[in-house]
């Protein structure tokens, strides 16, 4: 972006506010829009969703500030038959109306969430759960058919947490929700009626990119939380330096969805098509980062549980020959169909969208296409993706693209998907999942371009903050130091 616009946004915000506070409860500025909280079951939260259900909501088990599993729900848990029964004991807490929470009540609703025809995005992930037992009233087992490594880290996820009509199970409470913020207490201070003496634990507000970095150049906030590839030049205009600037090395999707598939893109070789004819290392090169990493596969190389499988033959080609069969074949297709319409990308309304479109602009150009940005949630041809992996397992990208939401889905990749959850077989399993991952390649709804990121702007005031694999800062442990 203009230093000349980050300069006015920063006036506005000083105009706005008076002189921070050296002390209090930590400020944090949320990039984007204030979530309407709602039963994750029924509608998939966004990063700012997910960031206030991790607050305050929890499943059985939740995600410590290294990434790593810590208790929720349940004070502790055991796994016993090689990974295929999982025992969890019910800590002493109740729900936001006053009554206890117990086994039978969490496994009622952990039920629901993993059902099938549930709302909830990784109820398929979760799909090898064949019992959910109250054992006790405060004693839940969870019997698998087979075992899942990932299996704890998804029930840590915001999606995995307990929501009521009153409210999530703390850590933390709202303790007022306006449109200008949410103000956050240690969860059951909000039924103390001293509660309007409590100062709040953090303060959150929500801002476009370039008032977030502003409010934090200012000394208004300690925190600038949600960003990624296309608001990263908002962060990068006030030159921060290496201990303010931190960056999740996070696995995931970033790249273009395939929403409409019809004409050109109806074909799958034309999708792959279009997928070899970017050139990612220039992309990497204009962001200028050492976290851009080129990605031309859907699934992330580190994914686990993947077996191998060969490679797309132009992925070790040169650009020059990649571009000329590109050329080759558009012109073919327009030889027997008429001429493509210009493709319809939606991008972010941010500085960063613009390096990404002016690659695949000048890319797509030079193999005889043209492009169109649209808005980003305008209609469209193609639409970016920027989503973190819930687990290291290439299931995640599975599930994301399953048949049932994918379009492009191939009978060879859902045959490859039945095979994988019908056999218990780990041999069996490895076979699959190496089928499934290269017919999900050869069919590409989706183009990948870079390895996400999350970037957070960190005051030195804040203790409690580290960066993880699963860009997992939890809010209630997040500590605002007195004074730098």
């Amino acid at each position: 972006m203009k230093r000349r616009f980050l300069v006015l946004a920063m006036l506005i915000a000083a105009a706005a506010c008076g002189q921070g506070e050296e002390t209090g409860p930590v400020l944090i500025a949320a990039i984007g829009e204030q979530p309407d909280l709602a039963d994750p079951d029924r509608v998939p939260p966004d990063d700012n969703a997910a960031m206030l259900l991790q607050a305050t909501a929890q499943g059985l088990v939740r995600l410590d500030p290294q990434g790593e599993i810590e208790a929720g729900l349940a004070a502790r848990w055991t796994v016993l038959d090689e990974g295929r029964t999982y025992i969890f004991r019910i800590d002493d807490i109740e729900w936001p109306d006053g009554t206890a929470v117990t086994a039978g009540e969490v496994a009622r609703r952990l039920r629901n969430a993993t059902r099938a025809g549930s709302g909830n995005r990784l109820a398929p992930l979760l799909s090898d759960i064949e019992e959910i037992n109250a054992v006790t009233p405060f004693v839940i087992e969870l019997v698998l058919r087979r075992p899942r490594t990932d299996l704890l880290r998804l029930l840590a996820q915001p999606e995995m947490a307990f929501w009521t009509t009153e409210g999530g199970v703390g850590p933390l409470a709202p303790l007022s929700d306006d449109r200008d913020g949410i103000d956050l207490v240690r969860y059951g201070t909000s039924a103390d009626p001293e509660v309007s003496a409590v100062r709040p634990l953090v303060e959150l507000e929500y801002a476009p990119p370039a008032m977030a970095v502003a409010l934090f150049e200012l000394g208004r906030v300690d925190l600038v939380a949600g960003g990624g590839w296309t608001t990263l030049p908002y962060a990068e205009a006030i030159r921060p330096d290496a201990a303010q600037l931190q960056i999740d090395p996070v696995e995931g999707l970033f790249g273009l969805q395939v929403v409409e598939f019809d004409g050109f893109l109806a074909e799958p070789e034309n999708r792959r098509v279009l997928a070899l004819a970017i050139d990612r290392q220039r992309l990497a090169a204009m962001l200028d980062r050492p976290e851009a990493e080129p990605r031309s596969l859907i699934i992330a190389p580190s994914a686990q549980g993947v077996g191998p499988y060969q490679m797309p033959g132009w992925i070790e080609a040169d650009m020059d020959r990649r571009r000329a069969f590109a050329r080759t074949a558009i012109a073919s297709w327009e030889d027997a169909n008429g001429e493509i319409p210009p493709l319809r990308i939606a991008l972010p309304d941010e500085a960063g969208s613009r390096p990404i479109f002016a690659v695949i602009a000048t890319d797509w150009g030079a193999i005889g296409l043209d492009v169109e940005r649209v808005p980003f949630d305008g209609d469209a041809d193609l639409r970016l993706v920027d989503r973190v992996a819930a687990t290291d397992r290439g299931t995640w990208y599975f599930n994301v693209f399953r048949c049932d939401a994918n379009p492009a889905c191939s009978e060879e990749y859902e045959a490859a998907l039945d095979l994988f959850a019908e056999n218990e077989t780990p041999g069996v399993g490895v076979l699959a999942t190496a089928k499934a991952a290269r017919a999900l390649q050869d069919s590409m709804p989706f183009i990948p371009l870079l390895r996400p990121i999350r970037w957070w702007l960190v005051s030195s005031r804040l203790t409690g903050f580290e960066t993880n694999a699963y860009a997992s800062h939890p809010l209630d442990q997040l500590i605002a130091a007195s004074g730098d």
